[in-house]
């Protein structure tokens, strides 16, 4: 009974750390979905109506994803006279809790460059063309996630049954 159990916990140390980077990692692919929105939704305000750019940052914070919503609340626009746009925006992009790769933190930090500092015909560009590169990270890395939660999932139960052939 105590050796079942044994090799019962054994296994599952095994499965345990590949569960919560599995976790992780479709965190962050959810998280890349709600950027994605969240500049889609900037767009469309801007083309509708150019609202205050703190109306539309505040709008683009009422994400259902928490970390985006950090983001977006991570901003401080009463900040302005003293440091540019950029770098309020790449500020919030390090401290809100974003686990982005370089790439993706790349094309995020484009998206403050141009916010702000040239016409509405531009940032509307800018916003599309990074909901739509997110959107790619997004997709890519679900695809890779399928077979390599597998593979992962694979490895970790040989490993846990082989450790349990080796114990009892």
């Amino acid at each position: 009974m105590s050796k079942g159990l044994g090799a019962v916990c054994v296994l599952l140390g095994c499965l345990l750390p590949v569960c919560q980077r599995l976790q992780l990692e479709r965190s962050h692919i959810a998280q890349l979905g709600a950027l994605a929105q969240a500049l889609d939704g900037m767009r469309r305000q801007m083309t509708i109506c150019a609202p205050p750019m703190e109306e539309l940052l505040a709008q683009a914070g009422r994400s259902p994803e928490e970390t985006v919503g950090r983001f977006f609340a991570a901003l401080r626009l009463e900040e302005l006279e003293q440091r540019p746009f950029s770098a309020l925006w790449d500020s919030a992009i390090r401290s809100s809790g974003l686990s982005l790769s370089r790439d993706e933190r790349e094309t995020l930090s484009q998206v403050g460059q141009v916010l702000g500092s040239c016409g509405a015909e531009e940032q509307c560009g800018r916003l599309a063309d990074a909901a739509e590169a997110l959107r790619r990270c997004q997709t890519r890395r679900r695809e890779a996630l399928g077979g390599e939660g597998r593979l992962w999932y694979t490895l970790a139960a040989s490993a846990g049954l082989l450790a349990v052939l080796i114990l009892f």
